[in-house]
């Protein structure tokens, strides 16, 4: 028999929910709001999709396997060399590129509980030990107790900067702060996922935009852009950083519609302030139907709002009751959060919609 190496056999595989429309037929639903996946509900930005047609003509041709015109788009958007940048199949590919190219035996990552889970299942299937920290009282990156973590293991630290699932940030400062203790020997991977819906907030670090030369940012086109199923993201660096992760990479990736999709999305500033200003105005009307029912959330820099509830009994509770009314909201036990729900910010009709049904679920409920 084939033996499997034990970190891989430990490894739990990804099982998907039931599909959207096997839970609509189930429960009678004729109208929904998926609020659950941190998706954009306004659908692909336009001109992502307009460069995706043109490019499926050469769906017989390899794409290009340097992806040269989007990485020249990306670094002329950001003012960095094209050297200093990557792109994948999402930035979840690249991240674990990040195991392959820089991780040895004995070394370890350093990031925080409560974080975006794929880092803890990438360590794994990597064999590479994890060392996680609490996260703070309200919710955010312990930046002092990662500096005092760091140890001669220490290959690389992770941060998800905003944090998925929390919404919350480290600041301009801590950021200085954490990079000044931080050895040059040692990674750090600034996960910006969510990096356009906080860009606008002054006390935000763009982390490219230091050039640590041991930093290395990972950006998507699936939240802001809406194009998750296309899977296209990046990475920014040291160009050294940025030719190792090159050579470990897939020789095609992305495909050729990722590399269209990207170079129409990064153009299309309209989509882009359609999107962002939904997203500010649905937070903030969020934010005041929870302080009027005394709902404890997380202030949120991202495109979602997470709410501490207090107990798993009351997430199980909020959900369920939710999903029987058409709305879909995430309960965060995967994430070491089990007594908190994250709620993705959709269009305005869905926001209506959840924030109607969430006021009569919580007032029949918890009366």
């Amino acid at each position: 028999m084939v033996k499997i190496p034990d970190h891989i056999n430990e490894l739990k595989s990804y099982k998907p929910g039931k599909p959207i429309p096997e839970i609509k037929a189930e429960l009678g639903l004729e109208k929904v709001s998926v609020l659950w996946n941190n998706e954009n509900n306004f659908g692909p930005s336009p001109k992502a999709m307009e460069m995706m047609r043109a490019a499926i003509e050469n769906s017989h041709v390899y794409p290009d396997p340097t992806s040269k015109e989007l990485r020249t788009a990306i670094a002329t958007n950001e003012g960095i060399d094209v050297e200093q940048v990557v792109v994948g199949s999402g930035s979840e590919a690249i991240l674990s590129n990040v195991f392959q190219a820089f991780f040895n035996e004995g070394d370890e990552l350093l990031t925080s509980e409560g974080t975006f889970v794929a880092i803890y299942i990438w360590a794994k299937s990597h064999n590479v030990p994890v060392v996680k920290l609490p996260l703070t009282s309200d919710y955010r990156f312990d930046v002092e107790a990662i500096k005092a973590s760091i140890t001669n293991k220490t290959k690389a630290i992770y941060i998800s900067n905003p944090n998925n699932p929390t919404g919350s940030i480290i600041t301009k400062s801590e950021f200085e702060s954490l990079m000044k203790a931080v050895p040059k020997e040692v990674i750090v991977i600034m996960d910006e996922a969510y990096y356009e819906f906080a860009a606008e907030n002054q006390d935000y670090p763009s982390s490219v935009s230091y050039g640590y030369p041991n930093v290395i940012t990972l950006r998507t086109f699936s939240k802001v852009y809406g194009i998750a199923a296309i899977r296209i993201g990046y990475a920014m660096g040291e160009p050294r950083l940025i030719e190792a992760l090159s050579k470990v990479r897939l020789t095609f990736e992305p495909s050729n519609l990722g590399q269209a999709a990207g170079i129409g999305a990064l153009s299309d500033l309209d989509f882009l302030k359609k999107v962002l200003d939904n997203n500010r105005t649905e937070l903030k009307a969020c934010g005041e139907l929870f302080d009027r029912l005394g709902i404890t959330y997380i202030k949120s820099f991202a495109n979602f709002v997470t709410l501490d509830l207090g107990s798993p009994e009351r997430v199980n509770i909020y959900s369920d009751e939710l999903m029987k009314m058409g709305v879909f909201v995430r309960p965060l036990i995967a994430f070491g959060l089990p007594h908190c729900l994250r709620i993705t910010i959709g269009t305005a009709d869905e926001m209506n919609h959840f924030r109607a049904v969430f006021e009569e679920v919580h007032s029949s409920v918890f009366v």
